[in-house]
């Protein structure tokens, strides 16, 4: 007898598809420096935009202290707002 799809049954296939996706590996201690300007741009999408957290793999409290780095090296300036070619 075949069985119906439940609702866990189409999570796991969704979470293995995200996992494919993810950019950061779970077992790295997460620290974001406002100043180290190359370490985030690896979590800005080419418009300038903050990657989200079911991309980056980062836990909510990690991805809670990267926005505010982000946020803090944009009105530092730098990082820009926006990418030269979207102004």
């Amino acid at each position: 007898m075949r069985q119906k799809p439940t609702q866990a049954m189409g999570n796991k296939s969704l979470g293995n598809a995200l996992a494919s996706k993810k950019k950061v590996s779970k077992n790295q201690v997460v620290f974001f420096d406002y100043r180290d300007e190359r370490k985030l741009k690896r979590f800005i999408n080419d418009q300038g935009k903050i990657i989200p957290r079911r991309i980056t793999g980062l836990s909510a409290k990690e991805q809670n202290l990267l926005t505010h780095s982000v946020k803090w090296a944009r009105f530092l300036a730098v990082i820009p707002y926006v990418a030269d070619e979207y102004k």
